[in-house]
Parts: structure tokens; sequence; C-alpha cells
């Protein structure tokens, strides 16, 4: 293979893009004959085997030029290979060609490198002559992550394969950072960069094209997987049923027809990372590595983060409710630490003894299924009397099923312990494939079984046959049993349930779906009397959206039932304190927040103090907080400065702002596919607008006059919109606990105001 000074990488189509960079290079071969200019096109490729040779190709070149005018899984997945190999890579874009604009927005991986624009092969051809040497990526490649060895990138639409691959990983006792984009949105190329370089093997389950949001999603899964094999990971990529692959990596794609086949596919890769776990020698290294570069502030995914929560959550009042079991539910916005608090609640009470725990987070897609198939059809009072057995039985059979599975050795000085024991025991024999289960295949699994019972039986003529829907087991022996031998060895119950809204669309929630939450609530109420009367303790404690929660509390016989903690975060000295210990983490020793921000940071951005310059741009969410300073932080170690400037923070802000408006375009898709693009109505607009100009915009975005005001109503609870005052003065929902009547309460004359967080992606003026 003979060294090149660039190597050209693009798509065959559209050809008038091609041409024009096929007719740039041969105008470069002319006038800069000093250097050696090659396509992809130029290597000798054997049959179809066209990656091998972009591989070799790469390692022999100076620097990669990769065409990203159309989201081509081939170049991102080459586009992968070159950073993962550590070399200058410069994407050039026509932007004027926009088909694919949306796509690569939500995409949101080559913004950190940016892009050159180009038109005409001249424009091309002289910005290489004048941009010779762009900058690599300047990250330090980590050291491998031996405490959570996997990168598992999860389809954001839920299927039995994807509860399945989680399921086989999760009992391989091997940790793991998951991206899942429905919750953290767009991901930077930093993050994906630490993530997959830090770890042994990458898992990454691609999506059938046929499926909302298929082709992001499997851009980012070639990309990642690119990286990963360029960095010697091993990399899994996972698809249900035959489908055409880009044929840069399609030999490494393992197909499967029925979930079943998934963990034969996984173990291999999971031994083997085992195995090198096992036999790990330590080496050491000596990294040059600044201060600036020293600072961690961990995963904005608190899934990825258990262990690490420990040194730095925040223990809140409304953490401390929940712990007392003074709260039931836990109610709080994406990104406001709901998750962060199961995870502290777990680890407060799973190391104690005289506690049970169990933490139940199902995916979502199985209480789809319940809705769909069983729910229909049946009346209201059935549905809830239904659902509520559904509940009850699960609950008991979860709690039986922990004892009966971890337990055994607890019980031989006491013959009382165990006979109550065997008693629960005796309902758990050795099952090949109860045994192989987690909790999300065995609500599945109870799911299909009353869905078959479903389709098996005549119309339901009373509660006892709906009953008989959902049991199959002998419910009332094994609460006996269970309820003595907790009593016997005086423990307490703790059930933590997260995730149950997962996938429910956002304001637009449907009534069943608000009867599986209401229900689960009176089941437990039921389970914690039935408890207490054998003079067990029991709580429950359930973490839901707080738009969930306003359709539970619309209802009168739910009114007062229910203690909830609102999470909210509109107090700045606890957001100073959270974020103290997270870059703390890095350091040696904990410093205080002051200490740490003028540290770091500079005093002022733009005359305004510059910590709440950050923070007047984010929604008062920890993870939105998070995602801002660490992008600061990117820019800064990028440019390898040793303190951050204020042109720093400046360049951050276009990142996040970008980040936080395909996030929340994302968000108001969940309510209805039509509104996901309705903030890009927005475009060029005044930071203040009148009632007339919002209206005005979304009718011109092809918003019908009957749906404004419900648009601009789900606009100001997003916080993209807020109320702006004649004084100047500017309310956001999230200062209202999301409530737009508390939102306009006493005010008759207002206009409306973009929120400082996407008026840069937006290109907003202040005009008036």
């Amino acid at each position: 293979m003979i060294p090149s000074s660039t190597l050209f990488l693009f798509g065959q189509y559209p050809p008038e893009i091609s041409s024009t960079i096929e007719s740039a290079v041969e105008k470069l071969r002319t006038m800069v004959s000093s250097k050696r200019w090659i396509t992809w096109k130029d290597l000798d490729v054997p049959g179809q085997i066209i990656f091998c040779e972009i591989c070799k190709a790469m390692r022999y070149t100076d620097m990669v030029v990769a065409d990203v005018t159309t989201l081509n899984f081939n170049l991102m997945f080459e586009i992968g290979f070159a950073i993962g190999l550590g070399l200058p890579v410069l994407p050039i874009r026509n932007t004027k060609y926009i088909e694919d604009k949306h796509q690569f927005a939500e995409l949101g991986i080559l913004d950190t490198l940016g892009y050159f624009d180009f038109q005409t092969s001249s424009d091309l051809k002289d910005y290489l002559i004048a941009n010779p040497n762009p900058p690599r990526l300047n990250i330090n490649r980590p050291l491998l992550n031996n405490e959570s060895p996997l990168y598992v990138v999860k389809a954001p639409v839920d299927s039995d394969g994807t509860i399945k691959m989680l399921s086989v990983i999760k009992k391989s006792r091997l940790r793991f950072r998951l991206l899942d984009t429905r919750e953290t949105g767009r991901v930077s190329l930093h993050e994906i960069y630490k993530n997959t370089l830090c770890s042994r093997a990458i898992f990454l389950h691609l999506l059938n094209a046929s499926y909302q949001n298929a082709r992001i999603h499997n851009a980012r899964c070639a990309f990642i997987a690119g990286l990963g094999m360029a960095g010697g990971k091993r990399v899994v990529m996972l698809q249900q049923h035959q489908q055409s692959q880009p044929i840069d990596y399609r030999d490494v794609v393992l197909t499967y027809d029925h979930p079943k086949k998934i963990h034969e596919m996984l173990v291999p890769t999971l031994g083997e990372v085992i195995g090198q776990i096992q036999t790990m020698r330590f080496v050491p290294t000596a990294l040059p590595i600044t201060q600036l570069e020293k600072l961690d502030l961990g995963d904005l995914a608190a899934e990825n983060e258990i262990k690490a929560l420990d040194s730095y959550f925040i223990p809140t009042a409304q953490y401390q409710k929940a712990k007392q079991g003074h709260a039931r539910l836990v109610v709080g916005r994406k990104g406001t630490g709901k998750s962060a608090l199961f995870y502290s609640l777990r680890s407060t009470f799973r190391p104690l003894k005289s506690h049970l725990v169990l933490d139940l987070r199902p995916e979502g897609h199985q209480l789809v299924k319940l809705r769909e198939f069983v729910l229909a059809g049946l009346s209201g009072g059935y549905q809830q009397h239904l659902l509520t057995a559904f509940w009850n039985y699960l609950l008991i059979v979860e709690i039986a099923y922990q004892i009966a599975k971890h337990e055994g050795t607890s019980h031989y000085k006491d013959a009382r312990l165990r006979n109550a024991f065997d008693r629960i025991a005796k309902e758990f024999p050795n099952e090949t494939d109860e045994e192989q289960a987690d909790f999300s295949e065995r609500l599945l699994r109870l799911v299909n079984e009353v869905t078959e019972r479903r389709s098996q039986m005549a119309e339901p003529q009373s509660n006892a046959d709906i009953t008989q829907l959902v049991y199959s087991r002998q419910i009332r022996e094994l609460l006996e049993a269970l309820t003595e031998y907790l009593s016997i060895s005086r423990r307490s119950v703790w059930i933590l349930i997260d995730n149950l809204d997962k996938g429910w669309p956002i304001r637009s929630v449907l009534p069943e779906d608000i009867s599986i939450l209401r229900s689960l609530l009176e089941a437990t109420r039921k389970l914690e009397r039935q408890f207490e009367s054998r003079g067990v303790e029991l709580h429950s404690v359930a973490f839901i959206r707080n738009d969930i929660y306003q359709h539970l509390i619309l209802e009168p016989a739910e009114r007062g039932k229910e203690t909830a903690a609102l999470l909210d975060w509109n107090d700045p000295e606890v957001l100073k304190q959270l974020l103290a210990r997270r870059l703390s983490s890095g350091l040696d020793g904990e410093m205080d927040f002051d200490t740490l921000w003028a540290q770091f940071f500079p005093s002022h951005v733009k005359g305004e103090e510059s910590f709440q310059f950050v923070l007047n741009r984010t929604l008062m969410r920890p993870r939105e907080l998070l995602r801002f300073v660490r992008e600061c932080i990117d820019v800064g170690v990028n440019r390898q400065h040793q303190k951050l400037t204020e042109d720093d923070i400046l360049q951050a802000e276009q990142s996040y702002s970008s980040d936080a408006l395909v996030d929340v375009c994302l968000e108001m898709r969940d309510v209805n596919a039509k509104f996901g693009d309705v903030p890009y109505a927005f475009i060029g607009s005044s930071v203040v607008l009148s009632k007339a100009d919002v209206a005005k915009r979304l009718e011109d975005a092809g918003i019908r006059p009957e749906e404004i005001s419900s648009v601009t109503e789900i606009l100001l609870w997003f916080g993209v919109l807020g109320i702006y005052l004649d004084d100047e003065e500017e309310r956001f929902s999230y200062q209202y606990e999301h409530n737009s009547n508390m939102l306009t309460a006493g005010i008759s004359h207002y206009a409306y105001c973009i929120h400082p967080a996407f008026r840069i992606a937006l290109g907003c003026t202040h005009d008036g």
C-alpha cells in the first residue's frame, strides 16, 4: 500500500456530489502535485471486499476527507474507523442538498468536528490548499474500564429482541454502560469516543428500516462500530430478520429470527471479556493530562453511574421523604434525577439484612402488549379489576422469587424459617427458562400467558373470570408463606418501580396507561395492608413523569390518595452542590463550588456571571446543566486550554443549544408525530413574540387553526416558549411545576419569548 497525503471517501449517490469531489481531486493533483491525493475509487478493490482496502488505505494516509452530504452508513462507519485510528478527519457537506438535514441535526455526532460547506469543486480545492492540516480530535484515549467493560447501544424502539439482549448481558454479571437515545437524545462525539474506547466489547442492536428513526439509529451504530473496530474492540451487531446491510460491516451483523437465539450469539463475546478481565495484568502508564482533562462529570444517565452515584448523590428533601416512607410517588420531568434517586434508595436499603428490596424496571414494551391485546374489549370495571389482580399477583410472585432464588442458605438455624422457606421454594422448581429469565422477561412471559388465556376465553361474566386470566399459582397460600417467612426473619420489604411510563406519549397519555398506573398503586396499597395485618412492613415507591402525575390527580377518586415527592431544581445553590461533587470526583480531594468554578471557568460571559449564564440556558434540570458544562470542558480540552475562556463557553453554547433543540423536538414527537418539527417554526424569529406572531408561525408550519392553542400550550409546557412581561421578566413552566395556570396567574397582558436554551440553534434575534 502506497502512502497518501489525503484519502477522499464519498458515496456514489448523489452523482452530482461525487462528481464534484472527483473533479476537485483532479484539480488538486494538478496544482499540488507534491502531495498524493487519492479517492476510494483509486484503490485496488478485489470483488466486493471494499472496506478491507479502505481500511488499509486509512492506515497509510495523513488525513481523511469524508463527504457527509447524505446519511450514508458506509461513510459513518469509515469516519468512525478513521477517528479510532487517530487520523485528522474533515467532514465536507453541500448544505444546499437538504434531503437528510433533520437526520443530521438529530444525529449530532459530527458537530465537534464541524464540516466544510462546499458547492463547487473549486470551493473544495481552495479550502484544502488553504487548510492542509485539519486538527485531530484532541481527546486522550481513555484507559480500559474494567468496572464496566461493556458498552450497549439500545434501539429506540422496544422489542422482545432488545429485552432479551439486555437480559443476557445482565445475567453475565458484567457491568455495562447503556446508550439509550430516548433518554439522552443527541450524544456528543466526546462521550461516544470515551465510552467506546474504554470498553472491551460493544453491543449494538440495529433497527429494521421500516421503523421511525431507523436511519439515525443505524447511522449512529455504524459510526460506533467503526470506532470500536479501529480500537480493537469486540463489536457485536444484532439485527432481527434478514436485512440488506452496508457492505463495510455486513459480515459482522448477526441475524436472528427468534429472540431465543440471542443468548448463543452473545455468550462467546461475554465469555471472552470475562476471560480478559480474569487474566488482566496491570501495565503502568503515564499519560500527560491537564487539570482540565481530569474533570469528569460522569455519565448523563444514572443507569451508567450506579456505583459512582454513592460519591456525588445529593440527598435532597425529596430523597429523605421517599427514604422515610412518606412518599409513594417520585415525580419529575426527564433529566430531573428520578433514576438517580431510584438507585440511591436501592443502595441505601439493599445492603441491610433487615430489608428485602425489589427493584423493578419494566421496559414499557411488555405493558403495551398488555394494553393492546388484553384490555381491548373489556369494560372499565373489568379492566381495573384485571390490572389490579395482575399487579398484585406479579408483586407477590416477585417477592417470593427473590427469596427462593437468593436466600437458600439463610434459614438453616431456625426450623420455622426453614418450613416457611420450603413452602415458598415449592412454587419455584428448577425450571431452565425461569432460571435464565430476568424481571423484564418474567413480566413479558406473564403478559403473554394472560394474552393467551384471554384469546381462549369467552366474554368474562364476573370478576372471578377476570382473576383466572392472571393467576396460575395458589396465591393465598404463597402469600401466607411469604409473610410468615418475613415476619420470623423480621424483614421489611421495599418495592421500587421505575420505567413504568417509559414509551408512554407525553401529555397525550392513553386512559389505559393511567389505568395501569392507578391499578399498580391500588395493588401496592392492598399489598401493604395484607403484609401489615401479618406484622410485616412494606413500602412501595413508583417513579413517574410529572405529566402522568397530573393525569392521575385529575381523577377525583385519586385526589389526595397518593403522597408524592416532586423533583424540582429551582434552587441554584443545590445545583451548585451537585456540580461541585461531580467536578471534584476526578480531582485530588473535594473542593467547594466557588473554588472549583473560579479555577476552571471565567468569571463572566457577555457581562453576566458565568455560572448564571450557563444555568439560564438550561431548563433547570441536572442532566441539562451537566451536559452544558461538559460541552464547555470538551471545547476547552479540544483547544488544549488550561482554563476555559469566554469564547469556549460561547462555542459550547452553540453545540448545547443544538442538542437541546433536537431533544425537545424528539419529546414533542412523542406527543404527536406531526409536532416533532414545530420548534423549527421559530427559526429566525425574534426572541420576544406577540400572540399573533406565534399563531402565524405555527400556521405557516402546517398547524391547523383549531390546534394552535393546544400546540402553544405544549410549547409552554416543554419550556420552548415562556411568558414575557412588560418589565422584561421572563417566566417558564419549570418555575411553576409545569402548571400553565400558575404560569399565567394574575396576568392579563403578556407576550411570549423563546427560552435561552434554544435561541442560538434557532438563530433568534432581539429585534422587536
